[in-house]
């Protein structure tokens, strides 16, 4: 039985392997799925196979999950590749979106910028995508006047995210009491408990113990 098992492995690598080369899929597959012929196997199939095949949004994006598990920097690779062919503002948004996933800020900041430089500098995606990569090169006076922009154009809209990353910038150049305010209006609607985690934790820093 052992060695049933064994060749049904083998089998499968092999028929991946094929598939690759048949749907010219990137080679580094076949290394994987040759290599570790039943995990490998089983990651190609949820990267490459079951979202051509079903096209749903979990099937999509449980393929980029696995597919960013093996190749954390092929989207910045396909992205910048885009870049070169049409230097447009969304080529611009999501070659800096994947460099700021990979740990690039600065190269996604310089991105993000040239992107608000012109007709696009309202554009609400490309200024929450600034500013977070302004606060993370360590720029937090820069992240506030960012998303200062970003609630002008979009006065009454409800950006978690947005907010959160807004009260951390009044943290960061301590503003505490404001930042304070905006960790308990963002507490109130942010999904999970990182904001109840954030305001606690500044509550504490305080001296607002019983608060925290």
């Amino acid at each position: 039985m052992p060695v049933l098992i064994g060749s049904a492995h083998i089998l499968v690598a092999v028929m991946c392997a094929v598939h690759i080369v048949r749907t010219s899929r990137p080679m580094y597959w076949i290394f994987i799925v040759l290599a570790f012929p039943w995990i490998g196997s089983l990651i190609y199939v949820a990267a490459e196979i079951l979202p051509s095949l079903f096209g749903g949004r979990r099937a999509r994006a449980a393929g980029r999950a696995a597919t960013k598990a093996i190749d954390s920097g092929r989207e910045a690779r396909q992205a910048l590749h885009e870049l070169e062919v049409t230097r447009t503002p969304s080529n611009l948004k999501r070659a800096a979106d994947a460099l700021l996933d990979v740990g690039r800020t600065d190269e996604a900041l310089a991105l993000y910028r040239e992107a608000t430089g012109g007709a696009f500098a309202d554009d609400p995606s490309l200024l929450a995508g600034r500013a977070r990569a302004e606060f993370l090169a360590g720029d937090a006076d820069a992240a506030l006047r960012s998303l200062e922009s970003l609630r002008q154009v979009e006065p009454n809209a409800r950006m978690p995210e947005e907010h959160l990353l807004y009260a951390r910038a009044l943290e960061a150049t301590e503003r505490s009491e404001e930042a304070l305010k905006e960790y308990g209006n963002v507490a109130r609607y942010y999904p999970g408990a990182e904001a109840y985690a954030r305001w606690a934790l500044l509550l504490e820093k305080a001296g607002r113990d019983d608060e925290a």
